[in-house]
């Protein structure tokens, strides 16, 4: 049997789901969203990959430790202006050329006002 962490720095969840789970050197970040009140899709996604991020942390990793990215928007017509967000983050955080594998598909966000929603998977 794998030994399952729960990962919990005290977001807000929607529902009886956990936030993240570490499972061996395995992390699951369940999607993340932003503040809906910012209707900008650069910061929303900046936003989103900043919880991430906390996430990782606090489960000892690294935005590195990620290999594996679902992305889910609103309106496929914002996937440029997410990617140029997304590769920003990557940028900023050391990843230039090994980026995570990735699926971007348009959803209807279950949060009113959410332009993305994103989850992950790190290995430490």
């Amino acid at each position: 049997m794998v030994n399952k962490e729960v990962i919990n720095i005290g977001f807000p969840k929607a529902g009886p789901y956990s936030i993240a789970i570490k499972a061996g050197s395995l992390i699951f970040i369940s999607g993340q969203v932003p503040n809906p009140d910012d209707k900008n899709i650069k910061n929303q996604t900046l936003s989103v990959f900043g919880k991430i991020k906390a996430i990782l942390e606090a489960a000892g990793a690294n935005v590195s430790n990620i290999v594996k990215v679902s992305v889910f928007l609103k309106s496929i017509s914002d996937f440029t202006e997410m990617n140029k967000a997304y590769k920003e983050f990557f940028k900023q955080n050391g990843v230039i050329e090994k980026y995570p594998a990735r699926s971007t598909v348009q959803a209807v966000s279950p949060m009113p006002g959410a332009l993305v929603e994103i989850d992950a998977i790190a290995v430490t």
